[in-house]
């Protein structure tokens, strides 16, 4: 059965606050893919194949915010998919909304966007196969969010909370609350109150997720629980298998060996 071929696009300068990456993703062969808890929302925009999110077939095109969990989602044969990564801070200027109304859920992307919008981008994908066109296609239709929420008398994130989720990237989830808002210039209870609404949940929770993320970049240098557990700061090796579950369900030794070769792409950036 053949692999999934997958493209990974850099966005232009003036979106990169917003947007980590941009990835093309076709299969011929249906494929099962379980999804780890990320610390980023993304778009979907598929152009062929359908997909299936625990036993329920998703709209063609979908935003998904942050998760508490792992999702099991079953793409279908001659599937082609362009998503869209954000920066922890970047939804906002695009969805022009509070995205922890997204927690741990996935809609349709017209509940979120106009729907003239979203038709006219996926008609511009829909009429070129040209991989860079599309890619440019996609990069318009995000630039233009963006610009009508830079046009409105406020920033969708203040320079206090992206410095706050920096701090967190930074230290792989392991500063302290305290720390990450001392550092920022903020009061605790302000940082908390804040961020919710820019990033998608709460700045304990980002934590969490971006030690996860370091967890699995560490499984797949090759080091041992041992060595993992010390490196992304837990008490001892039963605290990281203890964390892991609460995300995954499995310990990491048996979530990485029934769920990383079925998993394209895998996303601990």
């Amino acid at each position: 059965m053949g692999e999934p071929q997958h493209l990974v696009h850099q966005p232009s300068q003036s979106l990169r606050r917003y947007v980590r990456e941009i990835l093309w993703v076709r299969s011929e062969h249906p494929r099962t893919q379980i999804l780890l808890p990320e610390t980023t929302l993304t778009l979907v925009l598929r152009q062929s194949g359908h997909a299936c999110l625990q036993d329920q077939i998703l709209p063609k095109t979908i935003v998904s915010g942050l998760q508490r969990g792992t999702r099991i989602i079953h793409h279908a044969a001659h599937s082609l998919m362009i998503i869209v990564r954000f920066t922890e801070i970047g939804s906002p200027a695009v969805l022009h909304d509070r995205v922890d109304l997204l927690y741990d859920r996935t809609l349709a992307l017209d509940e979120v966007l106009p729907r003239r919008e979203i038709d006219d981008v996926q008609s511009l994908l829909a009429g070129t196969r040209q991989r860079e066109q599309q890619f440019l296609a996609v990069e318009r239709f995000l630039l233009h969010r963006v610009q009508r929420q830079n046009g409105h008398s406020t920033d969708a994130v203040s320079p206090q909370i992206e410095a706050a989720v920096s701090i967190i990237r930074s230290s792989a989830g392991r500063a302290s609350i305290a720390t990450v808002a001392r550092r920022a210039g903020m009061s605790q209870s302000a940082l908390e109150r804040q961020f919710r609404a820019a990033v998608g949940t709460s700045p304990k929770t980002l934590s969490r997720l971006a030690r996860l993320q370091h967890v699995c970049r560490l499984w797949d240098a090759g080091k041992n629980l041992t060595d993992i557990a010390h490196e992304a700061g837990y008490f001892d090796q039963p605290h990281l298998v203890r964390d892991f579950r609460l995300f995954t369900g499995q310990a990491p030794e048996d979530f990485f060996r029934t769920a990383a070769p079925r998993n394209l792409p895998t996303f601990y950036k």
